[in-house]
């Protein structure tokens, strides 16, 4: 014979929480592996025939042999083990098993991975089991968790306005989120009851279902930061006015910020705030006067840039030096420098930044105690999945060795995106939301080497987002003319915008090859007043005015001419190389023989270069002021 369920009996409801412990002890009952409790019955005194388990969180009791379950009510009221009139379900609570210790995370993987205590679950086997209930505190069913962190629920178990609670009961406030990893950190967090929804999509129904149990607790919903996690929270406050917080991250829920920054963090994550916190007046304001720069008028602390420029511009040795003063906490070419430990992630140079590192120290011989790790090798920021947990694991060694991370370089974004399509909307969003992963854990600012695109006005390669979510952006540009080429802060989200930095790159010899060949490599140094007075002047352009260029070097070539001398008019004797103004007449006059009137165009062509301060007149002699000019 089958025991009905106590729904259908005419006798009050014992619930189990209340009701099963003073049985049990009253009876001397034991416990079976099936879960039931055996001993003699109080009705027939046959010997361990009679039985009680729990069903649907109420006490459920029979015996084998008299299967007279009502008789078996009346003998328990009549020892006071069960209820004389109905009474309202207990508070939603965890189900009453005993809290682990603190090293029951190792009794399965899944609590290993996620950092967490066993709370309402139970390990059968290889799974987690947790009790799903309604609004009542009656289980409606299972959920299973794996090693491997799959999930299922009981078969065709409800779901809409169904739960699990981590430290009920809920009284006066308590969480809601998707997940049980998330329930079980929120409440590890704060000492919180919290709410396990089942998904997403269940959250405005279990809202709506404790809201209506418990009008007078508030409620608040700590959602996922993904798509249906954002959704789930704005119906809910669209229906239900209940608040809701996010991770600050991306694609995180709190479960990630538990496993990766810790308690504190989560904690801080999840505290709510006042709305009126968001707001200040005028007589609260204060001036914010606290550095926030990185490196001053070029990088923020904890934020994002981009170095962008054409091939060969320079872009690694610019983006080196700038992590090599960071990392020395030196100024950087006249900026003043918040600097910390560096972290370069050099995905294309290989063992060139050997070379490069070398270089830096020949070349700063009095910066030492340089905190500048360089790791030559690939990296992949487009899937999560691949190389983000090892560089995770990298930054926080070396915070631990040489102090806090200031500065992460990515060099350069398209071998970091492993093959994705810079140009796709989902390949940018995936990287950028990677490296914001590693700023919001390290709080490093994170750059990021890149190339120009086609149409140089356009800015950056790529698509849009990347712009979008810089902080910073430094264009480089290289005068194949002059040589110097030039850094300049194109955006600037808080400081401003148009700070300039010209440049050489200086070929510096670190030795002798096996072949007796020299082995290069360069550094970037500062430009001279002279030479970005000498590059700003107006190019030589037109026909006549390059013929003119070309004649003077050409005769200089030939050994016409000579250093110039001393005299009013001049410059310092042996400064430039000045050649007659007849000898450079002539020549030009040769090579324009077609033109309709020579000397017109010789004339137009000496005067222009006078003009933009290309070239000097003076005494029958005239000499180029440029680089090519000197002696």
């Amino acid at each position: 014979m089958v025991a009905k369920s106590i729904k259908e009996s005419k006798f009050p409801i014992a619930y189990w929480s209340e009701y099963s412990q003073p049985i049990i002890s009253s009876l001397e009952l034991k416990k079976t592996s099936q879960g039931e409790f055996h001993g003699p019955c109080p009705n027939c005194s046959g010997v361990d025939r009679f039985w009680i388990k729990e069903f649907n969180g109420e006490v459920l009791v029979n015996c084998r042999k008299c299967q007279d379950y009502k008789a078996i009510k009346d003998k328990l009221k009549d020892m006071s083990l069960w209820p004389t009139q109905s009474s309202k379900p207990p508070e939603i609570a965890v189900q009453p098993i005993n809290w682990p210790e603190s090293n029951d995370m190792s009794k399965h993987p899944y609590l290993q991975k996620k950092k967490l205590s066993l709370h309402n679950a139970k390990i059968e086997g290889d799974k987690l089991v947790i009790s799903i209930i309604d609004v009542t505190g009656k289980r409606v069913g299972y959920q299973y968790i794996d090693a491997e962190g799959d999930k299922k629920f009981s078969y065709n178990m409800p779901v809409a306005g169904h739960f699990s609670v981590i430290g009920g009961p809920i009284k006066d406030f308590a969480y809601i989120t998707e997940g049980w990893a998330n329930a079980a950190t929120i409440h590890e967090a704060t000492d919180k009851p919290a709410i396990f929804a089942l998904s997403a999509n269940n959250i405005p129904s279990v809202v709506d279902a404790i809201s209506q149990s418990k009008p007078k607790c508030e409620l608040v919903v700590a959602g996922d930061n993904d798509e249906a996690g954002r959704k789930a929270c704005e119906a809910t406050f669209e229906q239900h006015g209940v608040e809701y917080i996010l991770p600050e991250q991306e694609g995180w829920d709190f479960s990630d910020l538990w496993v990766i920054q810790g308690r504190e963090a989560t904690r801080k994550a999840l505290t709510v705030a006042n709305v009126m916190d968001q707001i200040f007046m005028p007589e609260d304001a204060v001036p914010q006067l606290s550095r926030n720069y990185l490196i001053k008028r070029w990088l923020t602390e904890g934020g994002m840039s981009v170095i962008y420029g054409q091939s060969n511009v320079g872009k690694s040795f610019f983006a080196l030096d700038m992590g090599w003063h960071v990392g020395g906490d030196n100024d950087w070419n006249g900026s003043k420098v918040n600097g910390g430990s560096v972290l370069y992630l050099a995905t294309e140079g290989g063992m060139a930044f050997h070379n490069r590192v070398v270089a830096l120290k020949q070349h700063y011989p009095n910066q030492n105690n340089v905190k500048l790790a360089v790791r030559p090798s690939p990296v992949n920021l487009l899937d999560p999945d691949v190389d983000m947990a090892s560089l995770i694991k990298l930054c926080a060694e070396i915070s631990k060795r040489h102090g806090p991370l200031k500065m992460i370089v990515v060099d350069t974004l398209s071998r970091a995106m492993s093959g994705g399509n810079e140009n796709a909307p989902e390949a940018m969003t995936s990287v950028i939301s990677n490296c914001d992963k590693l700023r919001v854990i390290t709080k490093a600012h994170v750059s990021i080497v890149h190339h120009s695109g086609k149409d140089k006005a356009a800015g950056a390669r790529g698509h849009s987002s990347l712009r979008a979510a810089t902080d910073s952006e430094i264009e480089l540009e290289h005068d194949e003319v002059t040589g110097l080429r030039t850094a300049k802060a194109t955006k600037q989200r808080d400081m401003e915008t148009g700070t300039v930095f010209t440049f050489k790159l200086k070929v510096v010899e670190l030795g002798i090859d096996e072949d007796g060949d020299a082995v290069t490599t360069c550094v970037i140094h500062e430009a001279s007043e002279s030479e970005i007075a000498e590059a700003s002047k107006p190019k030589i352009k037109g026909k006549n005015q390059l013929i003119m260029r070309n004649a003077f070097t050409q005769l200089r070539g030939e050994g016409v001419g000579q250093p110039n001398h001393a005299g009013a008019g001049f410059p310092e004797p042996r400064t430039y190389w000045m050649i007659k103004e007849e000898d450079l007449r002539n020549h030009f006059l040769g090579k324009v023989t077609n033109a309709s009137n020579p000397r017109s165009s010789y004339k137009q062509a000496i005067d222009a270069l006078m003009s933009a301060g290309h070239l000097v007149q003076n005494d029958g002699f005239v000499w180029f002021l440029d680089s090519e000019g000197k002696c």
